[in-house]
Formats: structure tokens, C-alpha cells, sequence
């Protein structure tokens, strides 16, 4: 049987800390709820990075709590809530977007062959001095190795040039299940790779389409964050099977149309083991 449980105390829940989450080894994790409080002033920006680390080794990053809830949204989870005197937000392990309850299950955090499983949250330094966190998690209590996890990876990129970019550093090796660039103006975009010495265009759409992919997705629809991202979905039908393999390729680059020069972040999510990512 499931369980929901209070995790421990977090420690140095300060303003310009980096608070941690000491999780215990046993359980399986399936998602980590968040409750932040304050007399007032709270906001998304009060949280910054977070990151999962297995074995010291961080394995999941989210670029500040609203990437987290950027990329919840996408997914269809709309539990997240932000006001001035508390916030909700939650890291799902469990995906209920996939096809069947075993490969919903199968991204939890089993601890069983971890020596340390842990989060940490920076805190901004103008957050209100008063700020408190908690955290709950729903838990399969049957211990289980680690297994396949969600990798989730974050990479700065900038173009001096609006028109045709290219990105050919995304790491090679892992099943890519989704790609995200957090740009506004992404029109289109081309997944390219190199197998056994043929170039294929893996993916090759404007973003208008991709979203009416998207928004039709089974068994959960997604929701394209339209206004500052462009969303490539592996998983479309719900089979992590479906998921890019990158092992066995020679090359593999993403090609992207912007409609203005400047900053953005690509934001991979990959299946990995424990050895491998």
C-alpha cells in the first residue's frame, strides 16, 4: 500500500541559503510535496535552484521554482500554488502522463541500493527572513533499487543571431523522452541524428504543430507553454519505449528557427540508470 508521509526537518531554511532535504533510504519515492510559509512577501523568485542528488551526484536540476512549475504545467500537473504567505509545489517521480501504471511507476526513486538520497532548494536572499519549509512524500514503503530514473539536465545557450541555430553538445547515450526551449519566439525546430551512417531528421515541425500534437496527447494532454517555450515530446502516446535512443549515434544536434536573437535554456529530461547518467 501507498503512503504519504512527513519527511524530516529541513536544514539552513534561511534567506541566501542552500536548504536540504535529508531523505530516508528504503522507500520508494514517488513524488516530494514542498509547503514554503512566511508572514508575507513570498514569491515564485523566493526559491531558486533545485536539485536532486543521488549518492552526492545531482541528477535531476530545475533552474528556480518556476522551471519546476513551468515543466509541471507542461505535463498537466496543475497543483502548484504561489501566494504571498505560502507556496505548494511538488516533484513528481511518479508520471501519470505514461500509458499504464507500470511505466508510471517505473521513474520512482527506489533507495535501496542508495547511500544518500537528498534535495536542496536555494533560497533568494530577498526572501522574507521568517520563511519556513516542510516537505510530505508519497512513498511505496517496499524497498526497491534506484532502476530507471528521469534525468533532468538544464544547458545555457545564447545566439547572437535570430534565423537557423544549431546546438550539437547535448549529451549522447541516454533515451531523451522530451526536450524543452524556454525561448518565446522557437518557430520550429529539427531533431537530427546519425545512425549507421544515415542522417535522419528525427523531428522536423514549426511549433504551431507540435503544440496540436501536444494538446492531443494520450492518455494525458499536454499543456504548451506557448508564450516561453517550444515543447519536442517523445512520449506523445504515453510509451516511454518511444523515447529517442542517442547510445548508438555517431551525431545528434538540435536545429532551431528563432525569431530573435538572445538568451535561452534548453531543458532535457532523459531516462537513466544510476551507472549511466
Amino acid at each position: 500500500m501507498l503512503k504519504t508521509i512527513k519527511l524530516p526537518s529541513l536544514s539552513r531554511v534561511s534567506p541566501g541559503a542552500k536548504a536540504t532535504l535529508e531523505l530516508p533510504l528504503g522507500p520508494t519515492y514517488y513524488a516530494i510535496k514542498y509547503t514554503v510559509t512566511a508572514a508575507a512577501g513570498l514569491a515564485a523568485s523566493s526559491i531558486g535552484r533545485i536539485e536532486a542528488l543521488f549518492d552526492g551526484k545531482v541528477k535531476q536540476t530545475y533552474a528556480n521554482l518556476q522551471r519546476l512549475i513551468d515543466l509541471n504545467t507542461y505535463w498537466g500537473y496543475t497543483t502548484d500554488s504561489v501566494s504571498a504567505t505560502q507556496i505548494e509545489f511538488t516533484v513528481h517521480f511518479f508520471r501519470a502522463e505514461l500509458m499504464d501504471v507500470v511505466y508510471r511507476r517505473a521513474p520512482g526513486i527506489g533507495t535501496a541500493d542508495l547511500q544518500t538520497f537528498h534535495m536542496e532548494l536555494s533560497i533568494d536572499s530577498g526572501a522574507p527572513a521568517d520563511i519556513a519549509i516542510t516537505a510530505e512524500a508519497l512513498i511505496d514503503p517496499i524497498p526497491q533499487p534506484v532502476g530507471v530514473f528521469i534525468n533532468v539536465r538544464e544547458y545555457p545557450f545564447a545566439s547572437s543571431v535570430s534565423g537557423k541555430v544549431e546546438v550539437d553538445n547535448l549529451v549522447k547515450g541516454p533515451y531523451y523522452r522530451a526536450i524543452h526551449c524556454f525561448k518565446a519566439d522557437v518557430n520550429a525546430v529539427v531533431v537530427e541524428i546519425n545512425q549507421n551512417g544515415d542522417q535522419i531528421k528525427v523531428v522536423d515541425a514549426t511549433k504551431s504543430t507540435l503544440e496540436a500534437l501536444q494538446k492531443s496527447a494520450s492518455p494525458k494532454a499536454r499543456s504548451p507553454l506557448s508564450a516561453k517555450a517550444t515543447h519536442i515530446d517523445f512520449n506523445l502516446d504515453g510509451d516511454l519505449a518511444n523515447s529517442l535512443s542517442t547510445g548508438k549515434l555517431s551525431d545528434f544536434r538540435l536545429q532551431m528557427d528563432l525569431g530573435t536573437s538572445g538568451s535561452m535554456d534548453i531543458v532535457t529530461e532523459t531516462l537513466d540508470t544510476l551507472q549511466a547518467a
